[in-house]
Formats: structure tokens, C-alpha cells, sequence
């Protein structure tokens, strides 16, 4: 095996690819990021209380949707967002849009969307039993490559208790496990709104237009409609597993309907997402300065690879660690430091769990049939 060792000059990180195989070449149709625009309503919001019901698989055997959706829907808000706008003779027009979010945190902290939020001049929530009511809200940090963001509520100014709803990590999740989706489809007038479905797949990445492609999806047929985006997904016990954020509508390339592919992010990219976003307001993670995506079936068949595991750099960001390392586009990642990378799901959670800033790093690499060892010196990743 040869090795390749130049000392790097560190810069930024770069974003993982927005060539994302699952859509491209495949879709015609339109991914909907799911918070609802509105003309100009009024935003109002909330009420909460603790019920008694046991959520899950009682001893019967049967699914207990209700008593999951009794536990939880207290703890989801909608989220309305004040935005201002020129219209064509250049005036400025304040409008609101709506989306959802759950409290996950008793201190006040709500997890939702970036795209509900941002842009926004101010961000009010609205509880679905006090629809009558608007409560501010402070944006703590937002994350537009998770398309993830903590709000802070006060507790105190809030006439009940307050209600929330523990995040558990999703590496355990099974494809066909039961799953509830609460938010609020085409905003408050229909807040609180239930779906349920399974889970489609896991580990999934979707290329949402722009600079963005967001990884360690879960794929569900749960429908998720506009305003959906920032609710939560449950397991059977109540517990979130997911922040619905996308949903796939339109045709396919072959002109079939595209129906029942929805998405939420992983609880194990948004837990540490939202740990860094209320420690540190921002996320900082250590990063190569590389654009990527998952190797699918058919580069592997049309590269000669031996499996189609592993993670494709699609470009390096110039002057960033992986360029002045010596690695190159087309290049394959197949280990860091010899933990095999199977994903880009994998490598990102090698990053926030295993590396920090300034370590340096051996990259194993498959380019043009040979496998290199290149040491890279890690650098924080540019968000």
C-alpha cells in the first residue's frame, strides 16, 4: 500500500455533495421542504397538559397510537415565522410562514427546521390547545447543512406547564418499525394534525436544491405535507426519532407518481446538532474540506469496485486540508484510520464522535484501482 503524506495548509471544510444519486438522473419531481407559506395571518398559539395515558404496545398486544399521540401532542408547536418581502415596486411586505416543532427540553428548547426559520425577522410559537396565543421565541442557532434549528421559550412567562419530549438516538431504528408523525399541515387551522406509516429505509440522502444535501435521513410513508416540517417522528413509545423535514411530490423520470417518500432527519445527527447549537450557538465540527456522496450500486459496477461501500470526493475546497494532503476528486474514502467508512451517514458520525480539530488523520482512499494512505490534518468544517 502506498503512502502519501504532505503536510496540509488548513482551511475550511466544505458541504457534502449536492449530487445526490438517489434523485439525480432519477427525478423529475419536486422535493418539498415542508413549511407552509401564508398570506398574511395572525400568528397566535398554546396550551399544555400532562395526560396520564401509557403510550406503546400495551399488554394486549395492539398499537396504542392514541396514547403516544395523548403523550406527546402537548409538546408540538407551531412555529410562525415574521418575514419581510419587496414587491415588484420595491415595497416592503411582512407576511408570516409556518411550520412545526417540538419541545424537547424543559428549560425551553425547541428543535424545528432552518427553513422555518430563517430569513424570519421574528419567531413566535403557537401551542394547539391556546390557539389564541402567540408566544415569542428566541432562535438560540441554526444549521442550514441539517436543515436544523433550537428555539428557547420561557418557561416562566407560560400560564401551564410546560410539556416536552425526549430525543433518542435513531441508530437502532428498523426499516418497517411503526412511526407517528404530529405537526401542523397548512399551518395552526390544522395543528396537532397525526399520520402513521412505517419506516421506508434509513441512512438516506436527499439534494434539496442550492448548497444543500441532507444526510441520515429516515424515510417514511407517514404523510408529511406542508407545515409538517420541524414535527417530530415517534417511535411507539412516544419517544422522537426524527424532525420531519422533506417530502418527495411530482413524477419520476419514467413518469410514474412519486408517492409516500417523505423524510426527517436522524435523532443521531440532530442530538448532537442541537447540543452544539445551545452550547456554542453555531455547530463546529472537525472536516476534511471535501464534497461528498455515498457510492451507489451502479458507480461501483461502472468503476470496477469491489462493493459499493464507501464515500465518493466529489470536489476538495481549494487550499482545504484534503487538497494540500493530496487528496483528489474521484477519489473513494474507504477507512480513517483504519475504521472502515461504509457511508457518508458513517463518516460524519466518525467526525462528531471520534475526531476533533487539529488531529491528523490517516485517509484510506481507493484512486485508479490502488488504495493510498494520504494524512490529513483535520480542519473546523465550514457551515
Amino acid at each position: 500500500m502506498k503512502r502519501h503524506q504532505i503536510r496540509p495548509r488548513p482551511v475550511g471544510g466544505l458541504a457534502p455533495s449536492k449530487t445526490a444519486p438517489f434523485l439525480a438522473g432519477l427525478l423529475v419531481a419536486a422535493v418539498a421542504l415542508a413549511a407552509c407559506t401564508e398570506a398574511d395571518p395572525t400568528p397566535t398559539p398554546i396550551a399544555t397538559s400532562t395526560p396520564a395515558a401509557t403510550p406503546g404496545l400495551p399488554a394486549s398486544g395492539l398499537l396504542d397510537i392514541a396514547g403516544v399521540v395523548e403523550q406527546v401532542a402537548p409538546s408540538v408547536v407551531s412555529v410562525v415565522t415574521t418575514v419581510e418581502q419587496r414587491d415588484i415596486f420595491g415595497r416592503v411586505r411582512t407576511g408570516t410562514s409556518s411550520g412545526s416543532g417540538v419541545i424537547f427540553d424543559a428549560r425551553g428548547y425547541i428543535l424545528t427546521n432552518n427553513h422555518v426559520v430563517e430569513d424570519g425577522t421574528e419567531v413566535a410559537i403557537v401551542f394547539a390547545d391556546d390557539p389564541g396565543r402567540a408566544w415569542p421565541v428566541e432562535v438560540v442557532g441554526t444549521d442550514p447543512l441539517t436543515d436544523l434549528a433550537v428555539l428557547l421559550l420561557d418557561p416562566a412567562q407560560l400560564p401551564y406547564e410546560l410539556v416536552t419530549s425526549p430525543l433518542r438516538d435513531a441508530g437502532d431504528v428498523r426499516v418497517g418499525e411503526w412511526v407517528i408523525a404530529i405537526g401542523n399541515p397548512l399551518g395552526p387551522d390544522f395543528a396537532g394534525t397525526v399520520t402513521v406509516g412505517v419506516v421506508s429505509g434509513t441512512g438516506r440522502f436527499l439534494d434539496v436544491g442550492g448548497e444543500t444535501v441532507l444526510h441520515d435521513l429516515i424515510q417514511t410513508d407517514a404523510v408529511i405535507n406542508p407545515g409538517n416540517s420541524g414535527g417530530p417522528l415517534l417511535n411507539l413509545q412516544g419517544e422522537v426519532i426524527g424532525i420531519n423535514t422533506a417530502v418527495i411530490r411530482g413524477r419520476l423520470a419514467g413518469g410514474q407518481e412519486a408517492e409516500g417518500i417523505g423524510f426527517a432527519v436522524s435523532t443521531s445527527t440532530a442530538i448532537p446538532v442541537a447540543e452544539q447549537l445551545i452550547a456554542n450557538g453555531e455547530v463546529i465540527w472537525p472536516g476534511l474540506g471535501i464534497r461528498v456522496q455515498d457510492v451507489t450500486l451502479s458507480m461501483a459496477i461502472e468503476d470496477g469496485l469491489a462493493s459499493n461501500r464507501g464515500v465518493l470526493v466529489v470536489s476538495t475546497a481549494p487550499g482545504g486540508p484534503a487538497e494540500k494532503a493530496g487528496v483528489q476528486a474521484s477519489d473513494v474514502i474507504v477507512a480513517m484510520d483504519d475504521t472502515p467508512v461504509e457511508d457518508v451517514t458513517g463518516l460524519q458520525r466518525l467526525f462528531r464522535t471520534q475526531y476533533s480539530i487539529g488531529d491528523s488523520v490517516d485517509v484510506e482512499v481507493l484512486r485508479n484501482g490502488e488504495r493510498l494512505v494520504i494524512v490529513v490534518t483535520l480542519e473546523r468544517l465550514s457551515r
